[in-house]
């Protein structure tokens, strides 16, 4: 649901966040909406610029997305999981953080807040390590295949 705004198509920014929330708040849900932007941004809004091709975002949705992230500045438990679980998974199944974020960086690329940016994702993992006392990597079945197959 997190990425419901993709159904207006691919992008590599953060557009599908904003197209996902006003969807989804226009027709009610506004705590789903909410998800739909806050996922993207792990840091919340300190360091808004690390978002991929965050110039590609025209000008009224950049402002938007901030006011959305400045009125949610505190992520819930539920929202941690959707965010960290979406750097976990990827079409074939889960995968480590490590080669999820190396995978996205070589197809989108980076920039000088790629490092902020994954910052955020491993802060987010540590803390649900913490609640659950033990690695995340324990509950998904199969992360361990994602190992021996190639980056695409």
């Amino acid at each position: 649901m997190h990425d419901i705004g993709r159904y207006k198509g691919f992008t590599k920014s953060v557009i599908h966040s904003y197209d996902g929330y006003i969807y989804l708040k226009d027709l009610g849900f506004t705590g789903n909406a909410v998800i739909c932007v806050t996922h993207s941004f792990p840091c919340k809004n300190e360091h808004i610029e690390i978002a991929a091709d965050w110039s590609l975002v025209p000008n009224h949705m950049k402002v938007k997305l901030v006011e959305i992230l400045d009125e949610n500045s505190t992520y819930d438990i539920y929202n941690k999981v959707v965010t960290l679980c979406d750097a976990l998974a990827e079409s074939e199944g889960f995968t480590t953080l490590e080669k999820r974020l190396v995978s996205v960086g070589l197809h989108h690329g980076t920039n000088l807040h790629t490092s902020l940016h994954w910052k955020g994702f491993y802060t987010i993992k540590n803390k649900l390590e913490s609640l659950l006392d033990k690695s995340i990597y324990k509950l998904l079945l199969g992360v361990e295949d994602s190992i021996y197959t190639n980056i695409d």
